[in-house]
C-alpha cells in the first residue's frame, strides 16, 4: 500500500490530535455505510508531527466529499452553521476559563475543566473536517472543480480572458464574514486614533492593557508564545506617522460591505447560474470556517496551556511534559496520583499513533521507527526546469528575495518587498506576510491560511508548490507569476 504525507507542522505538541486521533475518522461521513477513511499514521517528535494516509484512500474520500457537497443540497450547508456554532461555544468557554484563578480549583475541578475544554476543542476542529480539510488536502479538488465550471460558464457567454477567470473566481471566493484579523485590524485602528487624541494619558495606558489583553493570543499557535505588550507599542510606535486613520476605520469597516456588494454586481453581470452561486458560496464557507476554526484552536490552545501549566506545578513535571497526556492519563495523575513521567518524555521524543475509527495505539522506540520504515511512503517528484508550478491563490507578478519563514523565530528576517516562502502559513506569520511582496507555499487549495490573507492583502500568491523549500534558500532572487502560478528562480 502507498502512504503520502496529509500534513506537516512545527511547533507542535499532543494536544493537537495525539490525544483524539482515532475520533477524528468518525467525522468523516460514510458512503453507503462504509468508513472510506480507515486508518492513518501520526508521527511526533520533539514537537513536530507528520500525518501519513494511504494514497488511494485520501483520493476516494476527496472525491466523496466533493460528490457530496455538489449533490446532496443543503448538506455542507448545514455542516457549517453547526461547525461555526461549535467554535464559537469553545472560544467563548476557553475565554471564561482564562478569567479564572485556577490555582484556587481543586484537583478534580481543574481535571473537569481540562477535560471539557479539550472536549470542545475536538467537536470545534473534527465537526466539519471533511470539508475544511479532507475536501482539498489532497489535489484541491473541489478548488478545481469550481474553477473549471467558472471557466466553462464564462466561455459559454464569450469571457476567453485568463486573466479575468482568475479575478472573477478570487472574488467569488473570497468571505464576506468578518474574520478574527479583521476585527483585530480594527481595534487596533481605533487604539491609534485615541492614542492620537487628547484623552488622559490614563485613559490611554488603559486602552493599551485593554487591547494586549483581548488579542495578545493572536500568534500563539500550538506552543506559543503569545505577544506580549511591548509588541503593540512597538506598532504603535511604527504607526505613529499613519495620518489618515479615520478613512483607514471607515475602509475596514466597510470592507466586507464593499465585497459582497462586488460580489452580487459580477453575479448580476455575467448572469451566475444559481447552481454555481451556491458552489461559490460553499466554497467562501469553507474558508472562512477553515479560518475561524484555526483562530479559535490558537486562543483554546494559549488558554489550555494555562490548565497545563497549572498541572505540570502539582505534579512537579515540567510543563513540556504535561502537554503530553492523553486526557484519560490526566484524570488518573490529577485524582490519583498515577502517570509515568518517562512515557511523557518518550512521547515527546518520538512516537507513531496508529488509528482507525474505533481505537488508536501509541508506539515507542524501535517497535515505532520500523513502522515507519515499513511504510511505502510516495515521494513528491518535483519538475523545475520550466518553473515551480502551483496554483494561483491571487493573481499579480513581482520579482523578490526570498525568505524562508518556517517559524515564529523566521519572521524577522523578513524585510518590506520580500517574497515569503513556506511549508504553511499560520496567524503568527501576519506581520511577515504584511511585508511580503509575494506569499508561496507548499501548502496548498484556495482555504489555506496564505490564500485567505493574500485576498486581503492584495497580493500575489501561489500556492501547492510541492517540495519548494528544499530548492530555495533566503536570498535567492525570484520571480512571480500567480497568474500562471508559476515561479522561477533569476
Amino acid at each position: 500500500m502507498k502512504w503520502k504525507v496529509n500534513f506537516d507542522i512545527n511547533d507542535v505538541n499532543f494536544n493537537l490530535v495525539g490525544y483524539c486521533a482515532s475520533s477524528f475518522i468518525e467525522y468523516v461521513p460514510k458512503k453507503n455505510g462504509e468508513q472510506l477513511f480507515k486508518e492513518w499514521y501520526i508521527v511526533f517528535e520533539n514537537d513536530h508531527v507528520v500525518a501519513y494516509v494511504p494514497v488511494e484512500t485520501i483520493k476516494k474520500v476527496e472525491q466523496w466529499i466533493k460528490e457530496k457537497v455538489v449533490n446532496e443540497a443543503g448538506w455542507a450547508d448545514s455542516l457549517h452553521v453547526r461547525a461555526e456554532e461549535y467554535n464559537t461555544d469553545y472560544f467563548n468557554f476557553a475565554k471564561s476559563i482564562s478569567e479564572k484563578d485556577l490555582s484556587k480549583f481543586s484537583n478534580k475541578e481543574l481535571y473537569e475543566t481540562y477535560k471539557e475544554l479539550r472536549g470542545k476543542q475536538f467537536l470545534g476542529h473534527a465537526y466539519a473536517i471533511s470539508t475544511t480539510w479532507f475536501l482539498d488536502s489532497d489535489g484541491e479538488v473541489y478548488s478545481n472543480f469550481i474553477r473549471e465550471e467558472l471557466d466553462k460558464y464564462l466561455c459559454s457567454i464569450g469571457v476567453n480572458d485568463h486573466i479575468k477567470v482568475i479575478e472573477d473566481f478570487v472574488l467569488l471566493t473570497t468571505p464576506i464574514k468578518e474574520n478574527f484579523s479583521q476585527r483585530e485590524q480594527l481595534d487596533f485602528l481605533e487604539l491609534m486614533e485615541l492614542m492620537k487624541s487628547d484623552v488622559l494619558e490614563n485613559d490611554k495606558q488603559l486602552a493599551l492593557e485593554k487591547h494586549y489583553k483581548k488579542w495578545c493570543w493572536t500568534p500563539y499557535g500550538y506552543i506559543g508564545p503569545a505577544y506580549d505588550i511591548n509588541h503593540y507599542i512597538e506598532d504603535l510606535k511604527n504607526n505613529a506617522g499613519v495620518e489618515n486613520i479615520k478613512e483607514l476605520i471607515k475602509i475596514e469597516r466597510e470592507r466586507n460591505f464593499n465585497i459582497k456588494t462586488t460580489q452580487e454586481q459580477l453575479i448580476k453581470e455575467i448572469k451566475l447560474p444559481e447552481s454555481l452561486q451556491h458552489y461559490f458560496a460553499i466554497a467562501r464557507d469553507i474558508i472562512y470556517l477553515k479560518d475561524y476554526r484555526k483562530y479559535c484552536i490558537w486562543h483554546g490552545h494559549y488558554v489550555l496551556d494555562k490548565i497545563t501549566k497549572e498541572i505540570s506545578k502539582r505534579l512537579t513535571i515540567s510543563h513540556k511534559q504535561a502537554n503530553y497526556f492523553t486526557t484519560e492519563e490526566v484524570e488518573r495523575a490529577l485524582l490519583k496520583g498515577i502517570y509515568d513521567e518517562g512515557k511523557l518524555n518518550e512521547r515527546r521524543k518520538f512516537c507513531v499513533i496508529w488509528a482507525n475509527e474505533h481505537q488508536q495505539k501509541i508506539y515507542y522506540g524501535d517497535e515505532a521507527t520500523k513502522i515507519i520504515n515499513n511504510l511505502d511512503i510516495v515521494q513528491e517528484v518535483v519538475e523545475v526546469e520550466n518553473g515551480f508550478v502551483g496554483t494561483c491563490a491571487y493573481p499579480g507578478k513581482t520579482r523578490g528575495s526570498v525568505k524562508i519563514v518556517n517559524s515564529v523565530l523566521d519572521i524577522k528576517k523578513v524585510e518590506i518587498g520580500d517574497i515569503m516562502v513556506s511549508l504553511t502559513t499560520y496567524p503568527a506569520f501576519l506581520s511577515a506576510m504584511k511585508k511580503a511582496s509575494a506569499i508561496i507555499t507548499e501548502d496548498g487549495g484556495i482555504t489555506c491560511h496564505a490564500a485567505i490573507v493574500a485576498r486581503e492583502l492584495k497580493i500575489p500568491c501561489v500556492v501547492g508548490i510541492k517540495k519548494l523549500t528544499k530548492f530555495l534558500n533566503d536570498g535567492d532572487m525570484i520571480e512571480v507569476d500567480a497568474n500562471k502560478g508559476i515561479v522561477r528562480k533569476i
